[in-house]
């Protein structure tokens, strides 16, 4: 009879050989259990930037730019004259007697001649070139411009836009992944900087009248029968190029809001920026004015929170009272000022002018919420939580990036980024009230055959100027609509492995040689 007992039974030594065998498969199989940090991929800073996007609603902002000659343009050659006759060759004989008998040289230094007897007659030849060329001739061309130019540019008002953006994510080691098992990247993204710009719509128109003629003189030649032709000549360009003299302008680049004539201002026209002086019942004297403005709000700002934010003004109607005028208009005066004329010389002058009310102006704030969007191409299909059967890419925003299974070993993924955002624009008008005093000013100009051209002006000596805003109006004009355009960055590829089943393969190998090992046991104990 076999006794098992203790260690030295059959399963006292079985259990001993299959301790032994699992240790060792738990050695080998540690580093496939063990988790390890993920990897962060850095992708930097992004930056994208869009301009020309339309101020009030999506797309590129519509313009308008018209460059366009009224009048004649020419160019042209024609041939003036001509030559008659030709050069012809004439052959002239005559008989020639000798006498005495001898040599008779021919030619220079005697080198052709020939022997002759007296009283022989032979018959001399020559070859005479008559010329009968006569007349002149001569090629004239001629080239100009005659008209006017008409230009005419607009701006509907445009947006743009710079965006700065860090994005990073975390790649699992391979030691934690398995074929089919979901798991995500962790993307992380910030805005990191940026600018918003706006332009406000612009109109410019001008008239110009252009003129310039030119005329060339080639090969003039000169042909007289019998004296021959004069070398050809010519005369070089005679004339004058293209020259431009402004008729009418508004609104040009040098000159904003202002109309001029003839390259101009004409006080006796309405200028944008100027005061209108409405008088009173005392000559001389001013209720207050009146000055239209141009309104041109450029807008600028950068970042605020997670958006971009910029904001502008500019006046539109500014009504002031005159109100020294106004306080002197009962006793007779015609307020705190005085003018007189010097010959041409024409000053204006105020001792002392007090203005007050209301200005009217256009506000305008803007807000541009950016969002980083990302297209994500996988070089072998993956699954995607969500969405049904392996794919191969996937678009979405960085910070909403799904779980993915990997059914490869190794899969390359390439991110592609761009930014889309929401914009608003919500433009009011605004009201600013105004005090104004000024003590001791005067303005200078040149008065003469009923034109007058300022000089400029001195002062104020003293001056306090106080502006407040009042209230403003809701908005005018609201929207919200998606902001296009922005550029997109192809990002750094990154590699995600999942390991080979090695370790499922050790075990179904650990199993395979407990069974050889209890057959060997068996027959020890037996």
């Amino acid at each position: 009879m076999i006794i098992f007992n203790n260690d030295k039974t059959y399963y006292g030594i079985l259990a001993k050989k299959c301790r032994a065998l699992l240790v060792s498969l738990l050695f080998i199989s540690v580093p496939w259990t063990v988790t390890a940090a993920p990897v962060s991929v850095d992708f930097g800073s992004l930056d994208f930037s869009s301009s020309g996007q339309g101020m009030w609603g999506s797309g590129s902002a519509p313009g308008l730019n018209i460059d366009r000659f009224l009048g004649v343009t020419w160019s042209e050659t024609a041939k003036v004259g001509g030559i008659t006759g030709e050069i012809s060759s004439t052959s002239i004989s005559w008989p020639h007697p000798h006498t005495p008998s001898g040599w008779e040289c021919h030619g220079f230094a005697c080198l052709g001649g020939h022997f002759h007897n007296s009283g022989g007659i032979h018959i001399h030849t020559n070859t005479l070139s008559v010329d009968t060329r006569t007349g002149a001739v001569l090629d004239v061309s001629t080239s100009g411009k005659v008209g006017f130019q008409f230009g005419l540019q607009a701006d509907s008002g445009s947006v743009n836009t710079d965006v700065q953006f860090n994005a990073d994510l975390m790649v699992p080691q391979p030691g934690n992944l398995s074929f089919g098992d979901f798991f995500n990247l962790n993307p992380n993204s910030s805005l990191a900087g940026g600018t918003l710009s706006t332009n406000f719509p612009e109109l410019s128109v001008n008239l110009d009248a252009i003129v310039g003629v030119r005329a060339r003189v080639d090969n003039a030649q000169a042909c007289l029968a019998l004296v021959g032709c004069t070398a050809k000549a010519s005369t070089g360009e005679l004339g004058f190029p293209d020259q431009t003299v402004p008729i009418i302008s508004f609104n040009d680049p040098g000159s904003p809001g202002e109309i001029k004539i003839l390259g101009l201002l004409d006080p006796a026209l309405f200028q944008f920026d100027s005061e209108i002086s409405i008088p009173g019942a005392v000559p001389g004297s001013s209720l207050g004015g009146v000055t239209v403005h141009v309104p041109d709000i450029n807008a600028t700002g950068g970042v605020s929170g997670n958006k971009l934010v910029a904001s502008g003004e500019d006046d539109l109607i500014k009504l002031t009272a005159d109100l020294d005028g106004l306080a002197l208009a009962p006793f007779g005066l015609p307020g705190g000022g005085v003018s007189f004329n010097a010959g041409i010389l024409s000053v204006s002058a105020d001792l002392i002018d007090i203005d007050m009310g209301p200005i009217l102006k256009i506000v305008q704030d803007f807000e541009f919420t950016p969002s980083l969007m990302v297209d994500l191409l996988f070089d072998k299909p993956v699954l995607i939580a969500g969405l049904s059967g392996p794919q191969t890419s996937w678009s979405g925003l960085w910070d909403s990036l799904p779980d993915i299974a990997l059914l490869s070993q190794d899969t390359l993924i390439t991110p592609t980024f761009s930014v889309e955002g929401m914009f608003s624009n919500n433009t009011l008008l605004g009201i600013d009230g105004i005090f104004q005093l000024d003590i001791l000013k005067a303005s200078f100009a040149l008065e003469a055959l009923g034109f007058s051209f300022d000089l400029g002006e001195l002062g104020p000596l003293f001056q306090i100027l106080e502006r407040t805003n009042l209230f403003n109006t809701p908005p005018l004009f609201s929207n919200t609509f998606a902001l296009s355009g922005f550029n997109s960055i192809v990002g750094k590829s990154f590699l995600i492995t999942v390991p080979e089943p090695t370790a499922i393969l050790l075990l179904g190998f650990g199993v395979a040689l407990v069974g050889l090992r209890r057959r060997k046991l068996v027959k020890e104990l037996y």
